[in-house]
């Protein structure tokens, strides 16, 4: 089941760069800075979220704004990644109905079209680091990083989007869901908040490990515990696995349900 499926996507590449640069002019063409939002989206959230809990509610980070930043880029690639493959499938329920092709294609295009969003924006945080901070050889884990983080994505996606064809209630509870996710994630605050009683239960997020690798191969400083590391690869290839298993099951039904 497995080789199969990515034999059939790589030969269908052309199909998935076609349909992930669509979607990256439909979100943009109307706009007349276009994919400057790409940059200022995320800065403008920084300066927002920087200013409340630097002098509102005073997270005590050095170098916050760097630190807030770091931590948003990952989740706003996860969220808008969950959120939009979610609903892919029933977005796109006429080349469904008329088109033969791997469907997987589908939600991996939104996933490929966010993820050139990260680059784009990563590529904002690095002049600044390089004026508040030392670049370390830790930058040299961001492109593992970015592959765990990758592969998490896409086997949580192919889930979501293979039932939200049928219960169309998903797509509701997905959001609903990544709302609470994000608070119980460091994305705003240091792991070290955390109460100890909880660290290990907290720690099996695996959105803990992958937020906190990020900012130890862009900023440095403390790796995360061997534990949220661990939750995070497994949790990674368990729903990778899980994903492909339950979208190629359900595939030949999809054009009926839709």
């Amino acid at each position: 089941m497995f080789f199969p499926a990515f034999i059939n996507l790589y030969r269908r590449r052309d199909l998935l760069f076609a349909l992930t640069a669509k979607e990256l002019k439909t979100r943009y063409k109307s706009a007349v800075l276009g994919f400057l939002w790409a940059f200022l989206n995320p800065l403008l959230q920084m300066a927002v979220l920087s200013v409340v809990f630097t002098f509102i509610v005073r997270i005590p980070v050095q170098n916050y704004p760097l630190f807030l930043f770091a931590g948003l880029l990952p989740w706003a690639f996860f969220s808008q990644s969950l959120v939009s493959g979610t609903g892919s499938l029933t977005a796109n329920r006429d080349l469904i109905k008329k088109a033969a092709f791997p469907r997987e294609i589908l939600p991996i295009s939104i996933i490929l079209s966010n993820l050139i969003n990260l680059l784009l924006s990563l590529a904002v945080l690095f002049p600044a680091m390089l004026i508040f901070t030392k670049i370390s050889w830790t930058l040299a884990l961001l492109p593992f990083v970015i592959l765990l983080h990758v592969i998490f994505i896409v086997g949580i996606v192919l889930i979501a989007s293979s039932l939200d064809i049928y219960y169309r209630d998903v797509s509701f509870i997905v959001q609903a869901l990544t709302l609470a996710w994000f608070y119980l994630t460091p994305v705003i605050y240091p792991v070290s908040m955390v109460p100890e009683r909880f660290v290990d239960l907290y720690g099996a997020n695996p959105m803990v490990g992958i937020i906190s690798l990020y900012r130890f191969a862009l900023l440095g400083g403390n790796l995360p515990t061997v534990f949220a590391v661990a939750a995070s690869l497994f949790w990674a290839a368990a729903l990778f696995i899980l994903g492909i298993i339950i979208f190629k099951k359900r595939e030949p039904l999809f054009a009926d349900w839709i």
